[in-house]
């Protein structure tokens, strides 16, 4: 029994990393990453673990408005018992209908205590066990011209993936990927992601342009809302969609599969609010036979490991865009995966998440 086990600390930490080059997409542009660390711990001396990362232009938060609700989900939160994560996660949700991206790093702390309680890995406290996961790389917006060259640089690094940005000029797209496309040759996977840049009409013509270049998917190509434009494009267009922001919580998964709006969907904790709801996320769409894909924002080694553990739990997670630390300076994180070409690996003998902020880089921070 755990009937004694109370929450009797939170830390908030605000958490910002640099990273080797900034990335622009159709909404913003990022360099680096302001991130916010979360610490539970209980009275039995455990400790979890969480992180938030916020895409302003996607989830509507930012370091500052994490670190605001942060202080007032911890008053809500202290006193209860951690291991019942499930009701301290409606819980959260009841008080803050959104601000998923900072709930999502409260309940990645409760679940890394769960684990650690129950003396698991994530990724098998979640029902799952090691398979074989190979990550694409992501690049940004860029001109034509250094499009192909970026493309190599990617290829050197061993990865055999890369998704790349478009959206904001529809011909231009078309040239990079073009470009991308001539220098890489005929065995390397490209996806797409327009993060809601086009319209219906410019996404079809811009697709139907593409279709000589084996596009594997094309992500979120209209506005997150536009359901009638997504299918519309999908009617049109050989190349298979993808939902991103289009999917917040398991109801907006559903609606898209209703709707038949697009026959993959991407994943995300920091847009669904954590764990629990990306696992409902999971199983809504394991039951309608959509493929998904588990994302990232610009978060460190600790959350991107939260992200492989609940993509290692679940088969239907068949793409792995879980590249968030790669590039990232100085990450001051022990443990966690390893990338290495591609391809994720787990540590041995881990329990939860089995990563965690260097405590003497912890002790640099001041939790407000």
């Amino acid at each position: 029994m755990h009937n004694n086990v109370k929450i009797t600390a939170i830390e908030i930490y605000p958490f910002n990393v640099s990273s080797e080059h900034e990335l622009r997409i159709a909404t913003m542009v990022v360099s680096g990453a302001q991130n916010v660390l979360i610490r539970i711990r209980t009275n039995e001396g455990a400790e979890g673990w969480g992180e938030a990362s916020s895409f302003r232009a996607i989830v509507g938060e930012t370091q500052s408005i994490n670190l605001a609700a942060a202080r007032e989900i911890r008053e809500i939160m202290l006193g209860k018992d951690p291991l019942d994560y499930a009701s301290r996660i409606r819980e959260m949700d009841a008080f803050l209908p959104y601000n998923n991206t900072i709930k999502s790093a409260f309940d990645m702390a409760l679940y890394d205590l769960a684990a650690k309680h129950a003396e698991l890995p994530l990724y098998r406290f979640l029902g799952g066990e090691k398979r074989p996961m190979e990550t694409d790389l992501t690049m940004g917006i860029s001109n034509v011209e250094n499009a192909g060259k970026e493309a190599r640089k990617i290829l050197d690094q061993g990865f055999r993936m890369i998704k790349t940005k478009v959206g904001i000029d529809p011909e231009e797209d078309v040239l990079r990927l073009r470009a991308i496309r001539k220098e890489v040759g005929p065995g390397v996977r490209i996806r797409i992601d327009a993060n809601q840049g086009w319209d219906r009409v410019t996404a079809v013509k811009c697709l139907h342009a593409m279709e000589d270049l084996d596009i594997e998917f094309c992500e979120q190509p209209v506005r997150r809302h536009d359901l009638d434009g997504m299918r519309y494009i999908s009617e049109r267009c050989s190349t298979p969609l993808m939902a991103d922001e289009s999917v917040f919580s398991p109801e907006d998964a559903l609606r898209v599969i209703r709707t038949g709006a697009a026959p993959m969907i991407n994943i995300k904790l920091s847009k669904s609010g954590g764990i629990k709801n990306a696992v409902m996320i999971a199983n809504i769409c394991e039951a309608a036979h959509i493929p998904c894909m588990t994302g990232c924002m610009s978060e460190s080694g600790l959350a991107n490991t939260a992200f492989c553990h609940f993509a290692m739990a679940h088969p239907v997670v068949q793409y792995f865009d879980l590249d968030a630390n790669v590039g990232h300076i100085d990450e001051p994180i022990v443990g966690g995966v390893t990338i290495e070409k591609g391809m994720i690996s787990f540590p041995d003998d881990i329990t939860g998440i089995g990563a965690y902020p260097d405590p003497d880089f912890i002790k640099t921070l001041k939790s407000v």
